[in-house]
């Protein structure tokens, strides 16, 4: 039961480091909208592909689960770029 916890603990980690390095890139090239849009779509792939990953693992993927990370990176990407 700890092992599952802990394997749980460093999936979620690995989303927050990743979350904190996009916010940071995005903050230094503010400046540059093409690598603003870049880091912010390649985060939304990580994220995706994350979600997959995570939910294989924990044997919960159904095609609701993959349609549900893939709207939520497509939104996620096209807001975050329009504010830019």
């Amino acid at each position: 039961m700890r092992a599952q916890i802990a394997k749980k603990h460093l999936d979620y980690l690995v989303l927050l480091i990743a979350a904190a390095l996009a916010i940071v890139l995005v903050l230094v090239f503010a400046s540059n909208k093409q690598l603003v849009s870049l880091v912010v779509i390649s985060f939304s792939v990580f994220y995706f592909l994350w979600g997959i990953i995570h939910h294989t693992f924990e044997k919960s993927l159904h095609p609701e689960v993959v349609l549900e990370y893939l709207l939520y990176s497509v939104l996620g990407a096209f807001l975050i770029i329009g504010l830019v």
